[in-house]
């Protein structure tokens, strides 16, 4: 499985992360008032900073216009980009489009037990969503980086119908991953998606959750699968 923090914003973190398997860094742009947000000239440094790194970076954006995006990108270099909020299918048809040799990442959001955007995925898929990223939807609506945990049974019916690999998101720690044992055993899933699980109570990163919730995770994962092979 592969690893990604999310919400980055110094060069200080990326320098920490790049010490630990992280793959992937999410950088917010295009989300107007998020704690994270990064206004152009950031995102383009820390992407940069990023690749030096051997971290790969990811635009994590609400943004719904496919030429902003386009320029976003075209400014960054990022190729990988988190669609966020709830486009449409037809909107991603058209991010699709202007974004043609760019990886594309549907967030599901996960409320209520339920994965809201459930019936679409297929129409995601077919739009030309690379790939989703599960994640919960905080009571007040809220969506990104909540800490509120994924449903599993919420999971479990959506994975029915998502033919595309897959990320985890939303609360996930080193408690309770057994409860997810139904998810580790599915081919699709790719890794998970860690923030505010890392975050102190200033917001700065604590790696040695990092280190714990990645352990926790990893090990379950050889014990669910060494049960498959058996």
């Amino acid at each position: 499985m592969l690893l990604k923090v999310c919400g980055l914003v110094t060069d200080h973190e990326l320098r920490r992360l790049s010490k630990f398997p992280v793959e992937q860094v999410g950088l917010w742009h295009g989300v107007p008032g998020g704690r994270s947000e990064l206004p152009l000239e950031r995102l383009v440094a820390l992407a940069a900073r990023a690749a030096q790194l051997h971290l790969d970076p990811v635009l994590v954006t609400l943004e719904e216009d496919p030429e902003a995006l386009r320029a976003a990108v075209a400014a960054s270099g990022v190729r990988r980009v988190q669609l966020h909020g709830y486009p449409m299918p037809g909107t991603v048809r058209r991010i699709r489009a202007a974004l043609p040799g760019v990886h594309l990442v549907k967030v599901l959001h996960v409320r209520d037990g339920k994965v809201l955007e459930e019936p679409l995925i297929g129409a995601y898929e077919q739009a030309g969503a690379d790939s989703f990223l599960f994640d919960s939807v905080g009571p007040d609506g809220r969506i990104g980086s909540t800490g509120r945990p994924l449903d599993p049974a919420a999971l479990t019916r959506a994975l029915e119908r998502v033919s595309r690999p897959f990320l985890l998101a939303g609360g996930l720690s080193e408690a309770g991953v057994e409860r997810y044992d139904h998810v580790l055993r599915h081919p699709g899933l790719l890794g998970i998606d860690l923030d505010s699980a890392l975050r102190g109570p200033d917001g700065s990163l604590t790696l040695r959750r990092l280190d714990a919730i990645r352990t926790a995770w990893w090990e379950r994962l050889g014990r669910v699968r060494d049960e498959v092979r058996a």
